[in-house]
């Protein structure tokens, strides 16, 4: 069987109920739930540019999976960085290289806007998307801390 062509491109209006479903497969993947009103503010900021929303979809325009990523100023230089905050392909999808074109093309724009950098975390234990991350990417020594507020 073929594989079927990928596209990424943003996120639109009509992608929310597909949006949706993914967007509750990545919440399980992570073991937690948020309320509607979160999720449709999520979903709003998507549209608004408020975050930056890309969708890996096949040749039949069916969504596939998601990035969802957060441009901001830093302190050590004028130009912009991105953090990518989710990254999700269904599972009947992966291995077929949806993840890695969602990232290539965040930073496919982040060369072309002059971005400083698009960086990302993941769990510790997540040893599949590490080993996609580290074809990309340098692993770095740093630690996360929270303080929630």
């Amino acid at each position: 069987m073929e594989k079927s062509p990928l596209t990424i491109r943003p996120l639109e209006t009509r992608d929310r109920a597909a949006w949706d479903g993914l967007w509750a497969g990545y919440l399980a993947f992570y073991e937690t739930a948020l309320a509607p009103e979160v999720t449709g503010d999520t979903w709003a900021r998507l549209l608004s540019g408020a975050l930056i929303g890309l969708v890996a979809v096949d040749g039949e325009d069916r969504p596939l999976g998601f990035a969802h990523a957060l441009l901001h100023a830093g302190t050590w230089s004028p130009k912009p960085l991105c953090y990518l905050e989710d990254l999700f392909v269904l599972p009947k999808a992966r291995g077929q290289g949806a993840a890695r074109a969602l990232i290539e093309a965040l930073a496919a724009r982040g060369r072309k806007e002059g971005w400083l950098r698009l960086y990302w975390q993941t769990a510790r234990d997540n040893a599949t998307a590490q080993a996609l991350y580290d074809k990309l990417a340098t692993r770095t020594n740093w630690l996360r801390y929270d303080l929630d507020l």
